[in-house]
């Protein structure tokens, strides 16, 4: 049997280049096993595996010179599966992480900051001299390529940035913003500024640790970037979708909720202030923060940092969270009722129920990092309770309580009754009707607990998001007279990244 080369199924690098070199006939003189080793440059093999002859002939041959590498998909001899990972596997190994299809970009996230894609203005100059073709595969020529369409044929444009976690899509729409920025600086003063700006406000917000990926955005965003008749920056706006509503409550084993909560944490220090927002020490003694017990510490960083660097790490993120909040224009009365919503946030899932009489009543929660937000407390935790001038109805120390009141503004007693009782009335709703309180259950009293915790921050959310879009777009109406163009940059998360509404 002569000797072929095939691409051969590899756990680790799913499929390898390699060449038949052994085949072992039975007794009727016809193979029946060959010995498959890795084909290496220069005459060099390894053997792997023995197969069964007929399985062999399954096997995808390899077309071309395998240690070669293209950075454009379409120019492989032979464009089959194997090929195509073996290619895009050959040039990550040299820090060669964008690899062209025509006109889309594959991108593979390094996990790692490349020197060589730091240096902005060299890249960007070689784009003001050359043909987009001729460019090598980067985020830079994808966003360059929109723009030309842009200004020559004067229709909006599109970019679409989608993949799993982890797959760097976050750092791939600031390349696409940051370029359309070098290649179209506006003439008003900021609004460069603004769309870059405007681009990173989110992070702190909408991102989180996962598993994966120590900076994966929970929700979905699209860009728009409008241009004015001479072809500047005019105007930018925001519109994000699918925020993952859920991690303001609860997340898996090993990761955590929005960086803002951590960042305030660790980066408000006045003791009055924290007082006033009766913040704790660490993040574990938050039960929507609390970590797994499978998974690492949120006190620690993921890359083995001690707990006070990753706690310096946090303040300083707080500080610039706060810069761009100043940034936008969000004063210091504005600033203060962020905190204190996003204290009062955390200071809900210090709620906790206990089950009398199956009616819902509120509770202080235990000391103990095991008893996650299922919002059933110890049973020694009932004492703590106080009694309610509504029938079937238990509340919160007077200090727990009024501690959530004035972080959201809110009279005490309204807010009780909501969290551990339903209002009903019969017929035509009146002013003068107060209808009755029917008392929740425990679990239902979590879900109403959790719910309102989800809402507000989705609210929050949101209202920084119009913040942003409000300052991208200051100045527009006394600006340019003309404005019809746009760049689209959409982020789009696919195998669970991207955002979750729920």
């Amino acid at each position: 049997m002569e000797a072929r080369r095939v691409w051969l199924p590899c756990d680790g690098d799913a499929f390898v280049p390699a060449v038949e070199v052994k085949a072992e006939p039975n007794g009727g003189g016809r193979s029946e096993t060959a010995t498959v080793s890795r084909w290496c440059a220069g005459g060099r093999q390894e053997e792997l595996v023995r197969l069964p002859t007929a399985r062999l002939k399954d096997l995808s041959p390899v077309v071309g010179d395998p240690s070669a590498t293209c950075d454009d998909l379409t120019s492989l001899p032979d464009i089959c599966l194997p090929a195509v990972l073996h290619n895009l596997r050959l040039r990550f190994a040299s820090d060669a992480i964008y690899t062209s299809i025509g006109p889309v970009l594959i991108s593979v996230n390094p996990h790692k900051r490349l020197g060589h894609l730091d240096d902005f203005l060299r890249y960007c100059d070689d784009l003001d001299r050359a043909e987009d073709e001729l460019l090598p595969p980067h985020v830079y020529r994808i966003a360059r390529a929109a723009f030309t369409a842009l200004v020559r044929t004067g229709k909006s444009q599109s970019i679409l940035v989608s993949g799993d976690s982890g797959a760097g899509k976050t750092e791939a729409c600031k390349l696409v913003v940051a370029c359309l920025a070098r290649l179209a600086p506006s003439g008003r003063a900021g609004a460069t500024e603004a769309a870059l700006g405007g681009a990173l406000m989110l992070e702190a917000w909408g991102n989180a640790t996962t598993t994966q990926n120590k900076n994966s955005s929970r929700f979905g965003k699209w860009l728009a970037v409008a241009l004015d008749a001479e072809s500047a920056i005019h105007r930018c706006s925001l519109q994000p979708y699918l925020l993952e509503r859920s991690r303001v409550v609860v997340h898996g084993p090993g990761e955590r909720s929005y960086h803002v909560f951590y960042q305030m944490l660790a980066g408000v220090t006045a003791p009055a202030e924290r007082a006033a927002l009766g913040l704790k020490s660490d993040a574990s003694e938050y039960a929507y923060l609390r970590p797994s017990a499978s998974g690492p510490s949120v006190s620690s960083a993921a890359d083995g940092a001690s707990a006070a660097e990753a706690r310096g790490e946090a303040a300083a993120e707080w500080a610039e969270t706060e810069a761009k909040l100043a940034a936008i224009g969000l004063g210091a009365q504005l600033a203060a009722a962020v905190r204190r919503t996003l204290a009062a946030v955390l200071t809900l899932g210090q709620v906790w129920f206990t089950d009398p009489e199956r009616r819902g009543s509120l509770c202080s929660p235990p000391s103990s990092p095991t008893s996650g937000a299922s919002g059933v407390p110890p049973d020694d935790a009932a004492a703590e309770l106080t009694a309610s001038a509504h029938a079937g109805c238990a509340s919160l120390p007077a200090a727990e309580l009024a501690l959530l009141a004035s972080l959201l503004r809110v009279e005490q007693q309204p807010l009780h009754e909501a969290l551990v009782a339903r209002h009903i009335r019969a017929g035509r709703p009146r002013a003068s009707d107060a209808g009755v309180l029917k008392p929740l259950r425990t679990g239902e009293c979590v879900d109403v607990r959790d719910a309102l915790a989800k809402d507000i921050y989705a609210r929050l959310f949101d209202w920084i998001v119009a913040a942003v879009n409000r300052h991208m777009t200051e100045g527009t109406r006394a600006g340019v007279a003309h404005d019809g163009n746009g760049l689209g940059n959409g982020c789009h998360g696919g195998g669970g990244d991207g955002g979750g509404g729920d």
